[in-house]
């Protein structure tokens, strides 16, 4: 079975008759697929393909549909095949027309004339009208149809002088005619359609065709005939019979010398090899400033350079210097000298140029080396037109268009892992001296960011200065104020700064606006929202300037809509901070941003919210967090930045802000079960409020941190939190509430039984008062509690149930889980197991749904407890292992006393 696609799609039978393949859509899924032939397209790429970039809504089961039907038809050594991310189609090459024909002229280039006409003539007929002639839309025509059109005139332009040296100039005329009448300013096929009508005695229509040629370029170009043109004329006014042999140009060997000190990259080596095999491929590096792509991109080019027999062309495009990048057109011009042109015969004007570029490379095999790239438009011009060359990319931009216009494929060089990074210090020093200092070697490599350009310049440093530790230049990189300086060659001009401050020159304003205020984000990665509060913009544009800045590879996508960006591009947004204008007002902006989604968040967490009053900049631009998980995934996700942003706060003297921050992450790791992180935060809001003046955010800090301390064991302390916060609530009824049920809990957990007793009631009294349902329920589970540790469960479990009841035509909250645990309790302690066990469950499962890991370990103990009274031990230890681990990650005091029930050899085992 045979696929053609030079002219209108085809698919033929083993018989030679035509299949049907009906819809416009099938046959481009299937020519898009077949120029692929054994390489897997990805499905977004193909519905991008077929759909010319806009595929609807119902795209991708119309391309399954597609995709079913052509198996059907498909047979004798053509499959399609479904392969992650996407389909392959497989066959020898032999089946598609545009391989049989790139195969045919490439095989021609080193055969004898005779047989070179013979596959050249064949290579010719298998054209049937214009690439994918039916195919509707342009994005797939596109992608071939240039390189393939000029590699057929480049196989007229041959046959033509292989016919010529055969004396057989009457046998090209037709071709050149059609193709000179397709293509009337192309100079090679209009001087060899002189030479062949003078060859065959029509001197008269040869002087036609130069003159009218002639005037053409003069009229449309303004330019007169280029050297080959003018030799044709003078061929023909001399009445000259004898063809010329056009001799190739000679081999370049223009690779650069390798990097002294070259380590690792195997996977990436491994990765280029398989990426890049067959012809006409473009393998595009991308990735930071200092990563090391030339390095590597030069390491795999003298490795292959045996493979490419006709020469290795390179060209610094320059396109991050601190000059302007290299014009295309001097780069053609270098690479034609190269190729063996005089400057008299290069062509004045770029498209010309590059026409005679892919000219002469035709059936050669050339590697072409294009480092630094800075666009896709730089590029395209120095791209071969035929198969048999592979060129190489390099660029800290990451060339998109390349991707989809030339089918390049895509490597993204990263930083080196950190055995590499210590080979390559090890490179400058020696591997003596870095194993004498390992951990040192080892602080060296993190704080270098394993980026090859700070580690050769680090590396430098310590092997000129041969006194030095490695630790004293660990010392003073460890000053974050001076590092970036510390890794600049300033002799050179070079180094982390030098380079990514071109990097810098280059972006647009607003991408470059938001660089400048990326410096004052304390965190290492941000999502666009926090951005758009940082420029007062809205979310759309500032996604747009992190796209910027991603594909200037400032910043990395991590994940979806999410940026990070390395320590030393971190440093370097810093400096650039220092010098922008309205730091304070867009600092402000991002605490406010953080504190108003913090305060959405803690209002899903919480069971007894007051919001904050609206923040000075509400931001304009924030995620709707609108349920429980999505509240806790965002307080997972921005954990750290938080953390930050309260620590500026702090430092700035934002302290309403920074108690306001510290209470929402209080509620976060409140519902987490976090009490260590719980116990400093209620320290750090309640010092703020003190600072501030405010009595009642302070009280609400005490009652959090006594409750905490009792969860720690710390009973004194926690009496004495809850007693002040009490005392700092008069006046709040609401707060005072709260206060009077922590106290409470406290002096129960303190085993101050009838004192716990009475402020609960106390508790229960204002909770009535104020009309507050939850928190009546609340205090009377934990009045039930009080009762339980008195050894009365009949009055617990009344208690406990009327909480139950409270909570029923409530949203799930914490509490409802604790008095689910306590009715569980009160049920054992009256010998209702079966009843205990189910109360227990019901509870574990509502803190598993609420993400309230320190319930959770509650009620596995618990649950573990009632299995060993009715089942025994064998069934209660898959509970108890569980609770142990949550017991350790929380850190809570119970650990000791649990891991005791279990036996050690099977704790040991259940824990690893």
């Amino acid at each position: 079975m045979r696929v053609n696609l030079l002219g209108p799609v085809e698919l033929v039978s083993a018989g030679g008759e035509p299949v049907r393949l009906g819809a416009a859509k099938r046959r481009t899924v299937l020519a898009a697929l077949a120029l692929e032939l054994n390489r897997v397209v990805s499905g977004d790429r193909l519905l991008s393909l077929v759909w010319d970039g806009s595929p609807p809504p119902q795209a991708k089961a119309a391309l399954q549909g597609h995709i079913a039907q052509l198996r059907k038809v498909l047979s004798d050594g053509v499959a399609l095949l479904t392969r992650a991310p996407g389909y392959v189609l497989t066959g020898d090459r032999a089946a598609v027309d545009v391989f049989r024909f790139e195969d045919l002229v490439a095989s021609a280039r080193d055969a004898a004339d005779e047989t070179a006409v013979d596959r050249l003539t064949e290579a010719l007929a298998l054209w049937r009208g214009p690439v994918l002639a039916d195919v509707p839309g342009d994005r797939v025509r596109e992608a071939v149809s240039a390189r393939l059109e000029e590699l057929r005139l480049v196989a007229v332009q041959e046959l033509a002088t292989r016919l010529f040296r055969l004396h057989r100039a009457a046998d090209a005329v037709g071709e050149l005619r059609e193709a000179v009448a397709a293509h009337p300013l192309r100079e090679p096929l209009v001087a060899r359609l002189v030479l062949a009508l003078h060859w065959t005695g029509r001197q008269a229509e040869a002087l036609e065709v130069f003159h009218r040629t002639r005037e053409r370029l003069a009229d449309e170009l303004g330019v007169d005939p280029g050297p080959e043109l003018r030799d044709a004329y003078q061929t023909v006014l001399a009445g000259d019979a004898a063809p010329k042999r056009v001799e190739r140009g000679p081999a370049p060997a223009q690779l650069p010398r390798e990097h002294r000190g070259f380590v690792g990259r195997e996977p990436e080596l491994a990765d280029l090899a398989d990426r890049l095999r067959g012809d006409s491929a473009i393998g595009l590096l991308v990735g930071p400033a200092g990563v090391g792509k030339t390095a590597l991109a030069l390491h795999w080019a003298h490795r292959v350079a045996a493979d490419f027999p006709d020469g290795q062309l390179f060209v610094n495009l320059r396109g991050f210097d601190e000059t302007e990048p290299l014009d295309p057109r001097t780069a053609l011009i270098g690479f034609l000298r190269a190729l063996g042109l005089a400057d008299a015969q290069i062509a004045v004007e770029l498209e010309d140029q590059a026409a005679q570029y892919r000219s002469l490379l035709a059936g050669r095999r050339v590697l072409v080396f294009l480092d630094n790239a800075r666009s896709a438009e730089q590029v395209r011009p120095l791209l071969p037109g035929s198969p048999g060359c592979l060129v190489l990319v390099t660029s800290r931009h990451r060339l998109d268009d390349l991707v989809v216009t030339e089918g390049a494929s895509a490597l993204h060089v990263q930083t080196l892992p950190a055995n590499n990074a210590e080979d390559l210090l090890a490179a400058a020093l020696g591997r003596a001296r870095i194993d004498a200092e390992p951990d040192a070697v080892a602080e060296l490599v993190e704080l270098c960011d394993r980026l090859p350009l700070a580690l050769r310049i680090a590396g430098a440093r310590l092997a000129s200065r041969p006194r030095w530790t490695v630790q004293s230049l660990v010392d003073e990189l460890r000053d974050e104020q001076h590092r970036l300086s510390a890794l600049e060659l300033p002799e050179a001009g070079r180094g982390v700064h030098a380079a990514l401050a071109v990097s810098y020159r280059e972006l647009p304003e607003g991408a470059a606006r938001l660089l400048r205020r990326l410096g004052l984000h304390p965190g290492t990665d941000l999502d666009s929202y926090a951005a758009a509060a940082l420029l007062d913009i809205n979310v759309v544009s500032a996604r747009t300037h992190l796209r910027t800045l991603a594909y200037a590879n400032l910043l990395h996508e991590s994940t979806p809509d999410r940026y990070s960006r390395h320590d030393l591009v971190r440093l370097f947004t810093h400096q650039l901070a220092v010098g922008e204008s309205e730091v304070d007002g867009a600092l402000e902006r991002l605490l406010d941003y953080y504190l108003f989604v913090a305060d959405t968040a803690r209002a899903h967490l919480s069971d007894h919210v007051r919001p904050f009053r609206p923040p000075e900049h509400r931001p304009a631009s924030h995620p709707e967090l609108s349920s429980h998980a999505a509240a806790l995934d965002w307080f997972t996700l921005e954990e750290a930045n938080l953390g930050l942003a309260l620590d500026v706060a702090l430092l700035g003297g934002h302290l309403e802000r920074a108690w306001q921050l510290a209470l929402c992450l209080d509620a976060f790791h409140f519902r987490r079960g976090n009490r260590v992180d719980r116990l400093a935060l209620c320290r750090i809001g309640s010092e703020a409020a003190r600072a501030l003046g405010d009595a009642h955010a302070e009280a609400t800090f005490l009652l959090r941190l006594g409750s905490t301390l009792a969860d720690l064991g710390r009973l004194p302390e926690a009496v004495e939190s809850c007693t002040r916060a009490a005392e700092l609530a008069r006046g709040d009824r609401d707060l005072e509430l709260a206060a009077l049920a922590n106290l409470g809990y406290c002096l129960m957990a303190d085993d101050r039984l009838d004192r716990a007793q009475e402020t609960i009631l106390e508790a229960l009294e204002v909770a009535r008062e104020v009309g507050d349902t939850r928190s009546q329920a609340s205090v009377q589970n934990n009045l039930a509690n009080v009762l339980l540790r008195k050894q009365l469960p009949e009055e617990a479990l009344r208690h406990a149930e009327e909480a139950l009841s409270l909570f029923t035509s409530a949203a799930p909250s914490k509490a409802h889980t604790a008095t689910l645990h306590t009715v569980g309790a009160a049920s054992q302690q009256l010998g209702r197991l079966d009843e205990a066990l189910e109360h227990y469950r019901a509870g574990l499962e509502l803190a598993e749904r609420l993400g309230d890991r320190y319930q959770e370990a509650l009620c596995h103990r618990a649950i573990g407890d009632v299995l060993e009274q009715s089942v025994g031990a064998d069934a209660a230890t898959p509970h108890w292992l569980t609770a142990l681990r949550l017991y350790r990650d929380l850190r809570l005091a119970d650990a000791d006393d649990l891991a005791a029930k279990l036996d050690p050899n099977v704790a040991a085992v259940g824990l690893s």
